[in-house]
């Protein structure tokens, strides 16, 4: 039975922890300065086109059948092979792009000169700015751990969607209110709404909680059904229901979550793998995966006492023994095999950037790679075809 409204008693909301004057311009103005301007003439293939019409990335070069346009016709090519060729190129159009940043306690730990919260603003900021500066809009969803509010859809969901919500195990129906997990920044365009977004998603990383302090959420009556942790299932699953027309999604992340209560994180992988079939499916994604040096290998320091960014629970090693550094980067090789794995398995692209290398030469890497990957998938279909 629901209450009266007379009667409902509203959780009291946390005070509001706002960014220092100034922080955000301060930010984008270094990445401006330091990064943008850098990658001026070097940056190539942000996102991939399949709409084929005017525009400088050639899409494919093959033989001319009637109807096409005799302007396209590569004379070179023609008099090589003796018949008429045409070239036909990817079209530029303007795309949304979306921004999914992962901002919670595990993000604030960095061995070298910065955090991979840092870095996961600095790489948001850049992909922000490089996207707005030719037009394209950009959005986030920042999450943070907590939950940010509940709320009933505001449109029938098609077939399809539905479909595939059960399907992937998503679940939900249209008389139950959903989880809000990530607060929604709006897509739009330029400087100012860099600024804004930027603004918003540094006062977003101050409010998450100290490690080994949760908030409780509360179901729709106002009993105790939880706590919050980290839960990538459900920002994917925010970002599927939110992002309806085909974009491009940035992941960016440390894909770390909070094992089960029995010690084993397989459940909330699975769950967190399960939510990115759809939106590589719908949508052009890519999963930015910020790491840091120590993650992948253990100095000989001695003992040390690690402790849990978001639970608090401490553990003490050893690790002048070379078992254990051995076993630790065993495990780190597994885990980054198994997120190539994971990422290729639903045709979706992975780049991995760690706080010890600088920003320009990786994203220059990385798009670069990624353009010839595109080549070579579509130089095999032409063959396959």
């Amino acid at each position: 039975m629901k209450l009266p409204a007379l009667f409902r008693r509203r959780a009291p909301e946390p005070p509001p922890v706002r960014t220092p004057p100034g922080e955000a311009e301060r930010l984008l103005r270094r990445l401006d300065f330091t990064v943008v301007r850098r990658l001026d003439g070097l940056r190539q293939g942000e996102h991939r086109n399949a709409a084929f019409g005017f525009g400088l990335d050639l899409g494919e070069l093959r033989p001319y059948v009637p109807g096409d346009d005799v302007r396209a016709l590569d004379w070179n090519v023609t008099a090589r092979m003796g018949e008429a060729y045409v070239r036909r190129y990817h079209e530029d159009r303007d795309i949304t792009a979306w921004l999914l940043l992962d901002l919670t306690a595990s993000t604030d730990f960095g061995s070298a000169a910065q955090t991979k919260r840092d870095l996961l603003m600095d790489v948001a900021g850049t992909l922000a700015r490089l996207l707005t500066a030719r037009g394209d809009r950009v959005g986030a969803l920042l999450y943070t751990g907590s939950t940010v509010g509940r709320y009933r859809r505001t449109r029938r969901p098609s077939a399809s969607d539905v479909r595939e919500s059960w399907r992937m195990g998503l679940g939900g129906n249209e008389s139950d209110p959903e989880r809000l997990p990530a607060e929604l920044i709006s897509s739009g365009s330029g400087r100012v709404h860099v600024l804004r977004l930027l603004r918003r998603a540094l006062d977003a990383a101050r409010r998450v909680p100290a490690p080994g302090t949760r908030r409780a959420v509360r179901g729709t009556l106002g009993t105790e059904v939880g706590f919050t942790g980290t839960d990538l299932a459900a920002l994917l699953q925010q970002g599927f229901r939110t992002v309806q027309s085909r974009s491009l999604v940035l992941v960016l992340s440390d894909f770390l979550e909070e094992p089960k209560p029995d010690g084993t994180a397989d459940g909330r992988d699975a769950d967190w793998d399960r939510a990115l079939g759809p939106l590589a499916r719908r949508h052009e994604l890519v999963g930015i995966w910020v790491r840091d040096p120590r993650e992948t290998a253990l100095p000989d320091v001695g003992v040390v006492t690690f402790q849990d960014a978001e639970s608090g629970e401490q553990l003490v090693l050893d690790t002048s023994q070379p078992s254990v550094r051995a076993a630790f980067e065993r495990l780190a090789k597994a885990r980054e095999a198994e997120m190539e794995a994971r990422f290729a398995r639903h045709g979706a692209a992975l780049w991995a950037i760690s706080t010890a290398e600088p920003l320009v030469p990786a994203l220059v890497h990385f798009l670069e790679q990624r353009r010839r990957t595109l080549v070579g998938a579509q130089r095999l279909l032409r063959q396959a075809a």
